[in-house]
């Protein structure tokens, strides 16, 4: 018996010895210090992402994108965040700048001042404004108008320039040119033999169709005739003028160039301001039909000026073409160095 009670005694107590080393050990693992490793909580991903968010938000930063740039991979464009607030096309439609030829940037009309520019404010009321030729002709270049009054020549020169987005609707005047002077020396053509001419610098296709109706006349510019270009040709003796100004600058019309250039080709068709238009302007129809009542039955009441509708794409082809064709045989860059083809005529 007392063998057997020797071995439960130690049993017993190699047992509490391994309970108790079991926790001590337990307490060293849960206590930091030297040698030790701590055990750290899982962080908290979801609040830090709203944090870094926040953060991106405020120094204008973007969510991670993809390789095409888009947020979450989506091809730029296609996300919600790229649609337009109204709705629309973010590729196009109303909105777009001018040189996506918009239909709310093309707002503006365009005429230079003169007789021709009035009955069209008076037709079409809402939106012509008054501008240099040159502006008028700049702006519808660049989309910036979506019509304008302006001489043949330049329409012609701004379909080559712009691969035809800028055609001819209709003719509105003829000639507009005179020669004027300052006193009453001057009774025909024939006076300007031995004289200086002026004309404007701003104005290369009534001074390109002034020298070839001296030409035709047997004068030669620069010998029988001298012409100088001018950038105030209003305030020389003689000048080429629209027909509108000489009296606004105490000047009167000497000689009526419309005249001179029926006697000299047989024809009173000397093509002088036409409406031209973007080829994308949606109103084009109306604008025809409006500007077609300010100059059918109207009258100039100046010198060498007539107003005259024609529009119809053959019949603008047939009235216009033969005088184009002058303008490049007088100098091609009148026109943009090409005879216009019949995408020209709308």
């Amino acid at each position: 018996m007392t063998g057997k009670r020797l071995i439960a005694l130690l049993a017993a107590f190699a047992l509490l010895s391994s309970a108790a080393g079991c926790s001590r050990r337990g307490e060293e693992e849960m206590t930091p210090g030297d040698g030790t490793q701590t055990v750290t909580p899982p962080e908290d991903t979801g609040s830090q992402s709203g944090q870094d968010d926040g953060q991106d938000a405020e120094q204008g930063g973007r969510p991670d994108t993809g390789a095409d740039g888009g947020t979450g991979g989506e091809p730029d464009g296609e996300g919600p965040d790229s649609a337009d607030p109204d709705g629309g096309d973010p590729d196009g439609g109303e909105g777009d700048g001018p040189e996506d030829g918009g239909q709310e940037a093309l707002s503006v009309l365009c005429a230079p001042p003169g007789p021709v520019a009035e009955a069209l404010t008076v037709a079409v009321p809402s939106g012509w404004t008054l501008e240099t030729a040159e502006d008028a002709v700049s702006r519808l270049e660049s989309g910036e108008a979506r019509a304008a009054a302006i001489p043949l020549g330049e329409a012609a020169r701004l379909y080559n320039a712009t691969d035809g987005r800028v055609r001819v609707l209709a003719l509105l005047s003829l000639g507009g040119w005179v020669v004027a002077e300052r006193g009453d020396g001057i009774g025909s053509v024939f006076s300007l033999a031995g004289r200086t001419v002026a004309v404007p610098e701003n104005a290369p296709e009534a001074a390109a169709v002034f020298e070839y109706i001296m030409r035709e006349y047997g004068f030669e510019p620069g010998d029988t005739v001298l012409i100088e270009k001018s950038a105030d040709a209003g305030s020389e003796d003689i000048a080429l003028l629209p027909s509108d100004l000489p009296e606004n600058g105490g000047q009167r019309a000497a000689i009526d160039l419309l005249e001179e250039w029926e006697n000299v080709t047989g024809s009173r068709m000397w093509p002088g301001m036409c409406l031209a238009v973007r080829a994308d302007a949606e109103d084009a129809d109306a604008l025809a039909s409006a500007a077609r009542s300010a100059v059918e039955g109207a009258e100039s009441g100046c010198t060498g000026l007539e107003f005259r509708w024609v529009s119809g794409a053959e019949e603008l082809r047939e009235t216009l073409e033969e005088y184009l064709t002058l303008l490049y045989e007088l100098d091609p860059s009148l026109i943009g160095g090409f005879i216009p083809d019949d995408g020209f005529y709308m």
